[in-house]
């Protein structure tokens, strides 16, 4: 299975966004400049992922983007399947293949498919971002600085 570079350059989105400080305005351009993607793609995956309602939106001269929930709660087989048409993989009618009527690969495929979306299913961006220093740090991104409130 292999992602399209949409789904690649949300996930990336959504990985900068987690790794800013708590209510922390991101723009556009920043994601697009960290990872060296076009302005224009990057608007198409934030108004997806504000739709899906992974990420919040916000207009204006102040405004910019953040994640809607906290990370631990956006699944990765949630988003992968929203992010993805993996309705078939294989458009066997199209080819108009002379095995189809007696072959089994879509169901072998289908089959694949959910083991492959089951085990997305055990993750959340949490766990894309766990090592949050060394991500901020391949990033080039400040660490947040965790202050410890029970003091």
């Amino acid at each position: 299975m292999q992602l399209t570079l949409f789904t690649d350059y949300a996930l990336r989105t959504l990985v900068f966004l987690a790794l800013q400080p708590e209510q922390h305005l991101s723009t556009i351009t920043e994601v697009a400049d960290r990872f060296s993607i076009s302005r224009n793609h990057v608007v198409k995956i934030v108004h997806q992922l504000g739709m899906k309602g992974y990420i919040d939106t916000i207009r204006g001269k102040h405004g910019g983007i953040r994640l809607a929930r906290a990370s631990a709660e956006i699944n990765l087989g949630d988003l992968i399947a929203d992010m993805e048409n993996m309705s078939c993989l294989m458009d066997c009618q199209r080819e108009g293949c002379r095995l189809s009527p007696g072959c089994r690969f879509q169901s072998i495929m289908r089959k694949a498919m959910r083991a492959f979306m089951a085990v997305l299913a055990e993750f959340t961006l949490a766990d894309l971002v766990r090592d949050e220093e060394r991500m901020c740090d391949l990033l080039g991104l400040e660490i947040p600085i965790v202050t410890d409130c029970t003091k």
